[in-house]
């Protein structure tokens, strides 16, 4: 398990920031006007170290809109969760997107 930072959570975290595999990683999982709900996926970013700065903000939610392509999906049910999901994840889910 490994601690994470997210803004917005509604059932689970919907935006995770997360260092795995020397990567900084986003996860962000949008809500859907069309179906009333949020995704059950959460798309995934790589971003660079340099927005690091901006986790410590309440503002870093647009950082998975800068025009980032995302570097795969993953199901928000495979995400593994500490108890009160809010502190730590398991990082095996995303292990296949990165190599």
């Amino acid at each position: 398990m490994i601690p994470f930072k997210y803004l917005g959570f509604y059932d689970v975290p919907r935006c995770i920031a997360v260092h795995h595999g020397g990567n900084l990683l986003l996860l962000e999982s949008v809500f859907d006007e069309k179906i009333d709900d949020y995704s059950d996926n959460y798309s995934v970013y790589v971003l660079p170290d340099s927005v690091e700065d901006l986790l410590q903000s309440a503002s870093w939610e647009f950082l998975g809109s800068m025009g980032a392509n995302p570097i795969g999906q993953i199901r928000v049910a495979s995400v593994k969760f500490d108890a009160s999901k809010r502190l730590t994840l398991d990082p095996s889910c995303l292990d296949a997107l990165l190599g």
